[in-house]
């Protein structure tokens, strides 16, 4: 499979762009025959974002029970309606996400959640890329514990069926729902395997509190004592820690992933420590987190809260600019997750997308990163490829139709007592 885009914007000018099989092999002012050419006219071509934390199939959740107590919303809806879900319904879910970050120019998602298959299943038939974790939570139960090493062991095996699009990662929930011993399980499993370990950090302060009382320690200082800290893991949230413990991170070649809209969403009552996490070069990314806790899955707006936060919280104006929060989420999360993309450069990943320079949130065109950043919505972007396979073209992706209405149905089912979501 080949692509040529003819005429299109890329770093001031206007070029064509070649990419064949799924790499980009060409930028420059040749005319090349291809299976697909697409006119660039009046559209800008740019590498695609990364969504660096998300529970994709919670999609299914969008708008239930919100403004509601955390404690209250987690254990009256989200926890019930969780133990109804089957792998089906995870699919649909699943795929009700990915059409949503495939039209707001998502194509690689960190993610955590139940029923494995159904969500590497959606993400393989959707086209997209993702680490797929699977959930381990044993509630330090040595039994428990058991039969989640052996699960995790067994999806690592049965992960092999799908494309390398989709990567294996673990998925330990957080300090207080995995014991210690099943953290150092997780990082030896990790580090033999080179997987990714997808955890939750510091998100709120009744975790800091449990984890004084239990271990006389922070959080970061505890996981540093299990030796559990490591270049493989990934920690969101990370709210919560201080100075001492983004030390221990930084030593340790943890990536963070900040979570701006759901944080506030959930009144975290910390911001994310940017300037103290940018000093000491920690790498981070930015993710939505899911839909129940959001309510959307668009990159575009979390770079642009998390930039505005920044900039509120300290008042700096020049903090977290636009420039490098779209690196952030683009080239920079690209690397955290190891994926050979992120730019638009010969050799590069042909995963990009065509954001119309005439849509009108896009004019005038001082600034396109800036206007990308803080100005620009969904609608803004044309055309979307992944793994140099055309996702979406002006604008549609092809049978968005039915996974409307197939997640939909599940949504309704599994509302509580007969209600509707």
């Amino acid at each position: 499979m080949s692509i040529f885009i003819q005429n299109v914007f890329l770093r001031g000018k206007n070029t064509n762009v070649y990419a064949e099989n799924n790499r980009i092999t060409y930028i420059g002012g040749e005319t090349r025959k291809a299976d697909i050419c697409i006119d660039g006219s009046n559209k800008a071509i740019f590498p695609t974002l990364v969504n660096g934390h998300t529970h994709a199939a919670m999609s299914l959740f969008r708008g239930y029970g919100d403004d509601m107590p955390l404690q209250e919303w987690l254990s009256q809806k989200i926890w019930p309606a969780e133990a109804k879900l089957t792998q089906e319904d995870v699919y649909w879910g699943t795929k009700l996400a990915c059409l949503e970050m495939i039209k707001s120019g998502t194509t690689l998602f960190n993610d955590m959640y139940w029923h494995f298959h159904g969500t590497a299943r959606a993400v393989e038939e959707m086209g997209l890329r993702a680490v797929v974790c699977s959930v381990f939570i044993d509630f330090f139960q040595e039994s428990k514990a058991s039969s989640q090493q052996k699960e995790s062991e067994t999806l690592y095996a049965e992960s092999r069926q799908y494309s390398s699009r989709i990567q294996f990662g673990l998925g330990p929930h957080a300090l207080y729902t995995v014991s210690g011993k099943s953290l150092s399980w997780i990082k030896e499993f990790a580090m033999d395997k080179n997987l990714l370990i997808h955890f939750h950090l510091s998100e709120t302060q009744q975790e800091i509190e449990e984890c004084l009382k239990a271990h006389n320690m922070l959080p970061v200082e505890y996981l540093d004592s299990l030796n559990f800290l490591c270049p493989l893991l990934v920690a969101c949230h990370a709210v919560y820690v201080e100075d001492k413990e983004l030390d221990i991170l930084k030593n340790n070649k943890v990536s963070l992933v900040h979570n701006p809209t759901s944080n506030l969403k959930l009144g975290g009552g910390k911001i994310f420590r940017y300037p103290q996490i940018k000093d000491r070069n920690i790498p981070f990314c930015v993710g939505t987190d899911g839909c129940a806790s959001n309510n959307n899955l668009s990159m575009l707006e979390a770079m642009k809260f998390a930039a505005l936060l920044q900039k509120w919280a300290h008042r700096d104006t020049t903090l977290l600019s636009a420039q490098e929060i779209w690196e952030t989420a683009t080239e920079k999360a690209h690397r955290i997750f190891h994926v050979d993309a992120g730019k638009i450069e010969v050799g590069k990943l042909a995963d990009f997308m065509l954001v119309d320079k005439k849509h009108i949130l896009m004019i005038p065109d001082h600034n396109t990163i800036s206007n990308l950043v803080y100005s620009a919505s969904p609608g803004v972007i044309d055309t979307v490829v992944c793994d140099g396979k055309i996702l979406m073209e002006k604008g549609k992706v092809d049978g968005e139709e039915e996974i409307i209405a197939k997640a939909s149905e599940v949504a309704k089912r599994i509302a509580f007592s007969g209600t509707t979501l």
